[in-house]
């Protein structure tokens, strides 16, 4: 018979206490087999938890740097944009609430390279954004899992790129969670050697060639050293050849030829009732990718050019004598007779303000720049899509635009004051 632990009394075994202390007594051993399971049960689902929290934040891909989920596009461009914030005729109250539209949307935009630096906050990325009225730019944070793709970058390349609108301050906007897209436009080849002072460009079979397209451009030259025609290879950018002599203006290219057109003399000369204008000059045809002389004409005195309705004005220059002569003379004439049906004549062609190409839907076309107050009027390219929209601008490294031709096959060719280039569109 069972006894009471404290006071020894004996108890029965139906009892649930003590008789003589009233002690409560606990009858019969635990179930440890029902507490085995019960604690089981409160362990695996632990388990499991722990092992759903592991695998999400360490075997789940994350998002790209730079992407943010679930975040409203802007469809808007960086030239754009600054346009609308940075319009002078604003106060700080209307840009302040002119940009609440636009705060913590994500962009995707093309621009021109500026500088690359680090700071507490990631690497800092400037990209030139050229307006009209004002030199603006783009202020781009990346993280440090973008690091390699900026060390493939150059100062002046044209990059697309990601990022979500986080404030903007005097000329500057800027993103954050910044991603490299890719280049805009890739450089194919670039030549810094050749003299592109006060030239425009024609292109050939083989060749780009560069030259004056105008009587003043020819003689006249920058600091008393006059320029001459050059050729540079289309598919490398190496120079070809130089032409010689100076003075000469670049009329155009075609049949592998490059024609030039050197003036000699020019003499104003009147008759009653009719006016005319006598002159000597040489017509040459070089080889595009030799530049020996294919075929000479020499133009005597009794070759004259008319004048004509709407082509020579009142007070003519020699540059509008020359132009006149060249399109509705015995020049073109000439060229045409010895050349083919392939010629492209540079002088006609529209000035820099006034270039428009268009290729796959986006017409490419120069566009006026001021950098700091200063700079090359309309020195810039500007690529606008169907809708009217800029999607980009181009300054080549702020050394201004001087002339540009867009291919058939999307080559872009480009001459600026530090050189010529081809791209990749």
């Amino acid at each position: 018979m069972p006894t009471c632990p404290i006071c020894g009394s004996e108890i029965k075994e139906a009892a649930g206490f003590c008789p003589r202390c009233w002690r409560r007594l606990v009858t019969g051993e635990p179930a440890k087999e029902k507490n085995k399971k019960r604690l089981v049960a409160i362990i695996l689902p632990c388990v499991a938890a722990i092992i759903v929290a592991v695998l999400l934040t360490t075997h789940l891909l994350p998002l790209p740097s730079g992407h943010v989920a679930e975040i409203e596009y802007a469809a808007i461009s960086a030239h754009d944009l600054g346009e609308k914030i940075f319009n002078p005729q604003l106060t700080d109250l209307q840009r302040q609430d002119l940009w609440k539209d636009y705060e913590g949307k994500r962009v995707e935009w093309a621009g021109e390279l500026g500088s690359v630096s680090a700071d507490w906050a990631g690497l800092a990325v400037c990209f030139l954004n050229p307006l009209d009225f004002a030199r603006t730019d783009v202020l781009a944070v990346f993280d440090e899992s973008q690091r390699l793709s900026l060390l493939e970058l150059s100062e002046g390349d044209l990059v697309t790129y990601t990022g979500v609108l986080a404030g903007f301050e005097q000329s500057r906007i800027r993103l954050t969670h910044c991603t490299i897209v890719g280049q805009a436009i890739v450089p194919l080849w670039w030549d810094d050697d050749v003299d592109t002072l006060d030239k425009r460009l024609v292109i050939g079979e083989e060749a780009v060639c560069l030259g004056p397209s105008t009587y003043d451009d020819a003689v006249v030259g920058t600091n008393h050293v006059l320029p001459k025609i050059a050729a540079i290879d289309k598919e490398t950018g190496q120079l070809l050849w130089r032409e010689e002599s100076t003075g000469s203006i670049l009329v155009g290219t075609g049949s592998r030829y490059v024609y030039t057109w050197h003036p000699t003399k020019i003499v104003p000369m009147s008759a009653p009732d009719y006016l005319w204008y006598w002159y000597s000059s040489d017509i040459v045809a070089l080889d595009e990718v030799s530049g020996q002389a294919g075929w000479d004409f020499y133009l005597s005195g009794d070759t004259h050019c008319e004048s004509q309705i709407g082509c020579l004005p009142e007070e003519w220059s020699e540059s509008d004598f020359v132009d006149c002569c060249i399109l509705q003379g015995g020049v073109k004439e000439k060229i045409t007779d010895e050349g083919g049906p392939d010629l492209t004549f540079l002088v006609g062609k529209p000035p820099l303000s006034e270039l428009s190409y268009e290729y796959q839907g986006v017409i490419y076309q120069s566009a006026c720049a001021v950098y700091g107050g200063s700079g090359t009027a309309c020195g810039a390219l500007q690529a606008i899509d169907q809708r009217g929209d800029v999607l980009w601008i181009m300054t080549f490294q702020d050394a201004g635009m001087t002339d540009f031709f867009v291919a058939d096959d999307g080559i872009l060719y480009v001459s600026t004051a530090n050189g010529v280039g081809a791209f990749e569109l």
